[in-house]
């Protein structure tokens, strides 16, 4: 029996992902890439087909469906643009996973409506440092609380109509949405990879709190953080093993192409091997996204599995973008050839919202 089966509703998705992604998203990607635009015809195009909202129940206007068929969908977005993935995934594990569970039920109506219906929603990546120039000042009065500064990254946050806030206080971390407004200042990052995926800074003079629209409290954020980071953990390592996966057939592909010495390079022994250890690599990683996305389906303890396939699989996607650029030789640092974006877009992905230090920390702590 097959470590990994999809059902039939599952496959389903898999293929009509995969020929969306190769006639609407292949003509396009290099450009986006290249010009660092949030492709928001596409973004659309993904709503009517029920995909940014895929985990929202029905109730709500949601596909309701799985972790699994998540994954599914973002693997194969990303092994053509991992931006798009990405943009696809902060919808899903991001904004609407943390409002389905923690929300109550009137933001549940009105949030997931929005999603449901086309909207986007940003989250605020946390980075592990604090600097003078993005400290977030705060007041509470008569139970709302006030905050003035700015957010160095929002994923989403370019084309978000609201924005999950992360918030320290004196009593604790907070988490919060925010309804985005005329009042708030975006600045585009020029950032390595996943150019094209609508990550910017915001800067605001005054945003007010409100209880109502708390989604953590101080005594509970912890647990509610960690809950976010390890479901998270699971969809962003199905799309590093789409990068990874775009490299490796990448470097097939040119390695049967390019002829040395009147011979196909893949015919030396030391391509075989880079080859070799890219699809090893890769097929472990399957089953690493695809056993913790199972798990979480099955409402098993997956944190542990998540944290390993997204520390295991991020590494995979860096290094198989490396090596498909070994393969294409100088030709792999030329734009017109899309190994060098792999590469940018895997590194990209294994930092954003946690680095491999922190996991192999929360991991060490797991362990022991």
């Amino acid at each position: 029996m097959a470590l990994i089966q999809f059902n039939n509703e599952q496959k389903m998705i898999q293929n009509e992902v995969r020929k969306f992604a190769q006639s609407e998203l292949e003509p396009i990607t290099s450009e986006i890439d290249k010009k660092g635009t949030f492709p928001a015809d596409i973004v659309k195009k993904l709503s009517e087909l029920g995909l940014s909202s895929l985990l929202i129940p029905e109730k709500y206007g949601g596909a309701d469906l799985d972790t699994t068929s998540l994954c599914i969908a973002v693997e194969e977005l990303a092994k053509v643009n991992a931006s798009v993935s990405l943009i696809l995934a902060v919808n899903n594990c991001l904004v609407a996973y943390p409002i389905m569970k923690y929300g109550s039920e009137q933001t549940k109506e009105q949030y997931l409506g929005q999603l449901s219906k086309g909207d986007m929603g940003g989250y605020v990546v946390e980075t592990g440092f604090e600097s003078s120039e993005r400290k977030i000042e705060h007041e509470e009065k008569q139970g709302v609380i006030s905050i003035a500064g700015s957010f160095d990254f929002v994923l989403n946050g370019e084309a978000a109509k609201f924005i999950i806030l992360p918030v320290k206080t004196e009593n604790g971390r907070i988490l919060h949405i925010h309804d985005k407004n005329h009042e708030d200042s975006l600045s585009k990052h020029r950032i390595l990879g996943m150019r094209a995926a609508g990550i910017v800074s915001l800067q605001f003079k005054s945003i007010s709190l409100p209880n109502d629209k708390c989604l953590a409290a101080p005594q509970e954020s912890e647990q509610v953080f960690q809950d976010i980071q390890n479901y998270s953990d699971i969809i962003f390592s199905a799309i590093s093993l789409g990068i990874a996966e775009a490299a490796y057939d990448a470097a097939i592909e040119y390695s049967k192409e390019r002829r040395q010495f009147g011979r196909a390079i893949c015919e030396f022994s030391m391509v075989q091997e880079m080859l070799v250890d890219m699809k090893t690599k890769i097929t472990a990683s399957r089953f690493l996204v695809y056993d913790a996305a199972a798990k979480a389906d099955t409402d098993q303890n997956y944190s542990l599995a998540a944290h390993i396939a997204r520390l295991f699989v991020s590494k995979t996607a860096v290094s198989s973008g490396l090596d498909a650029i070994q393969v294409h030789g100088g030709y792999g640092y030329i734009k017109e050839y899309p190994v060098e974006r792999h590469m940018r877009d895997a590194k990209t992905m294994q930092v954003l919202n946690a680095t491999p230090v922190d996991l192999k920390s929360v991991l060490a702590k797991e362990l022991l």
